[in-house]
């Protein structure tokens, strides 16, 4: 079996990219959200913006853990995927291992 590592790589490397663009526009957004709620500041100094629907302490907590706990759940299933793949890595390593050493230890017939 031929392993192409030249392609390997730069798919590898691609998803990478990817995925760090998407995280990186995630934050874009984030901070352009954060921009528009602090734009009545820049625009009238010296003003508080009116504040609605502020949440209560309690429910800010709850948010809090809520927010806390959906990053952790992404958190613990994407430890999962990792987890699994070694697992599946593992036993084609055991049953690569296994083939070599029945062909290894097979009779040579002349």
């Amino acid at each position: 079996m031929a392993v192409n590592v030249a392609e390997y790589m730069n798919k590898f490397q691609q998803e990478g990219l990817e995925a760090l663009k998407e995280t990186q526009n995630a934050s874009l957004k984030a901070m352009s959200s954060f921009r528009e709620f602090t734009k009545e500041l820049g625009e009238k100094p010296g003003s508080m913006p009116s504040f609605e629907n502020m949440p209560s302490p309690t429910q800010l907590v709850e948010m809090s853990f809520g927010f806390a706990g959906q990053l952790l759940e992404l958190r613990k299933a994407f430890t999962l995927r990792i987890a699994e793949m070694l697992v599946e890595a593992q036993k084609q390593t055991e049953a690569n291992f296994k083939s070599a050493a029945a062909v290894a230890n097979k009779p040579q017939t002349k």
